[in-house]
């Protein structure tokens, strides 16, 4: 029989007997809050507050909120001297981080722990030599859970780079069981460099489109950025809303630039990145490039739950999640709990489809950006189906940029859907121009009126042209956004953050790395930190503990906690 299944029966036994007890004794208290102290290496001895108690039950929510590390009065554990990362241009693929040689193991470990006990787990970068690290910068991504009988999950509070080598990642127990640690490799230092490439935006300048230029039957075909091409080029920018755009101008005399009528990727240019990629960097990204670290470490938790009573103490002691603004950086705000996710801070109303369409009747709402916020509009369309009927696609709309609409008659609801504007890297996708509309121009235009909830996601298509590009456009919408709040204090707006994503391809992974993702998340955030009257939803944290696999387009069931999210803004904060 599993030892560990042991111990937690035997647990289990102890808990019951102790909650009989308190029910009998003299000096039983409902809300008992009794300091514990961490069992930890030498440097490790600061005591960590218990959570809150409910006749013997101890509730994973109610764990003090994450300080810093400093908390545990810590010297670093290894004292090896900082080094630089050395010039890549320079090193062998066997000097670099290897995710088959990192060694990972637990700094504080003991028999049991007690929810909202800190684990501590340290990682020792080794290169394929099997030789200890002596640098950092390493780019990690971390979580612990649980999946017998349901799916729990948390990322790391707070990880700490040495700079030599070594990390301390630390993490909340916040619920009972056998608890799995997984630390994944998304990529070593060493292949920074070239994801520092796509930051800058210098891969973004070979970036190529396609534009079709028409006039009665003269068509003509030739290249697009968002950069400025030699001369003669036809300058389509939209200066408002931060929307370069360049084509060659056509060599057709009877062609103008006002005949440019649809946009289109051209297949070839990211394989071309490829191509440019050095024997290292390639090497990296096959081999040391979102690789799951295989030590297999887990840890027992203590405590007993009451089904149903664990979900109603959250439920009417947690205020609804209102809106104020994105948050500051990127940190552990919630975590997966018997299958659903729950914020830290606050609550979000699990809503049916009955109390779904009585939320949305009388409303109107219109989903701006690309097709991980398409995705939440689907789910409207096909969940909501008996509900909300789709309109037919206007003439000369394509389903994937729309625009899209859906109608529900009897609740006066309305739900829409168009896409942000260029840039769009869609492969395979014909766009007509007629149908591109910018954020800040729909925001700014007033078609919507004055009662309406705006949902915003940009990101996926924007990695690629590089931070400066990025801000200037969030920038622009952020400008549009209050104006819009301004004129319209009734109405919201909500942004969705990034979510992690698959990278099938060499050049996804170039454009899109996670680190890259990261880097313009916290753009993001920064811009709408302080808008109080802007709502956000981080799927970024939701998606990087989630139960599935990464995917730019995730699995439903985590749609609905971002709809859960979008409702609950809507509807309980009214």
């Amino acid at each position: 029989m599993n030892p560990f299944r042991v111990i937690l029966f035997m647990a289990f036994v102890v808990s019951i007997l102790f909650v009989l007890l308190e029910w009998t004794g003299d000096h039983f208290t409902d809300n008992a809050t009794t300091p514990v102290v961490v069992p930890v290496a030498a440097s490790f001895d600061q005591e960590v507050p218990r959570s809150e108690t409910f006749r013997g039950i101890v509730y994973p929510w109610r764990c003090p909120p994450w300080r810093s590390a400093a908390q545990f009065n810590q010297s670093p554990a290894v004292t090896d001297k900082t080094v630089d990362v050395p010039d890549v241009n320079n090193i062998d693929f066997m000097e670099t981080t290897s995710p088959k040689f990192t060694i990972v193991n637990i700094v504080n470990r003991q028999v049991v722990y007690q929810p909202c006990d800190v684990l501590i787990v340290k990682i020792e970068a080794r290169n394929w030599r099997n030789k200890p690290k002596n640098y950092g910068g390493d780019f990690f991504r971390l979580k612990i859970f649980s999946e017998d009988p349901y799916y729990s999950a948390a990322g790391e509070d707070e990880i700490i780079d040495l700079r030599n080598g070594t990390y301390l990642a630390y993490f909340i127990l916040r619920w009972s069981g056998e608890v799995n640690v997984q630390i994944k490799l998304i990529h070593p230092v060493e292949l920074l460099p070239q994801m520092s490439l796509t930051l800058s935006g210098k891969i973004g300048l070979n970036v190529t489109f396609i534009g079709e230029f028409k006039s009665n039957e003269i068509a003509e075909e030739v290249i697009c950025r968002y950069v400025e091409l030699e001369p003669p080029f036809c300058n389509l920018s939209n200066p408002l809303t931060h929307g370069p755009w360049f084509c060659q101008r056509p060599k057709d005399p009877r062609l103008t630039c006002h005949n440019w009528k649809f946009h289109k990727m051209y297949k070839g240019t990211f394989l071309k990145l490829e191509e440019n990629l050095s024997q290292l960097s390639k090497s990296l990204l096959k081999k040391s490039h979102m690789v799951e670290i295989g030590a297999k470490l887990s840890v027992l938790v203590d405590g007993v739950f009451l089904q149903g009573d664990s979900e109603e103490r959250i439920w009417f002691e947690l205020p609804y999640c209102v809106m104020e603004g994105a948050p500051a950086g990127i940190h552990t705000s919630g975590h997966f709990f018997r299958n659903r996710w729950y914020p830290h801070n606050c609550r979000v109303f699990d809503f049916s489809v009955d109390t779904g369409i009585k939320c949305l009747s009388h409303k109107n709402l219109v989903f701006l950006g690309d097709s991980t916020i398409r995705q939440v509009f689907e789910y409207f369309r096909d969940i909501y189906k008996n509900h909300l009927e789709q309109l037919p696609l206007p003439q000369g709309a394509c389903k994937e940029h729309g625009p899209l609409e859906l109608k529900g008659n009897k609740q006066n609801t309305s739900v829409k859907y168009h896409f942000h504007g260029l840039p769009s890297s869609g492969t395979g996708l014909v766009l007509r121009t007629d149908n591109i509309e910018y954020i800040a121009d729909r925001l700014n235009s007033g078609k919507d009126g004055c009662y309406v909830v705006y949902v915003l996601s940009l990101w996926a298509h924007f990695i690629a042209t590089g931070k400066n590009f990025y801000a200037q456009r969030l920038l622009a919408i952020k400008h549009a956004v209050l104006a819009f709040l301004d004129r319209c204090p009734k109405s919201k707006v909500i942004i969705k953050g990034a979510n992690t994503k698959d990278h099938p391809a060499l050049w996804i992974a170039i454009v899109s790395s996670e680190w890259n993702i990261v880097q313009h998340e916290l753009k993001l955030r920064k811009m709408f930190q302080n808008e109080k009257r802007v709502g956000f939803i981080d799927a970024l944290d939701v998606t990087k503990v989630q139960p599935y696999k990464d995917n730019v387009h995730p699995d439903r069931r985590i749609v609905k906690e971002f709809v859960n999210r979008i409702l609950t803004y809507i509807c309980k904060n009214s």
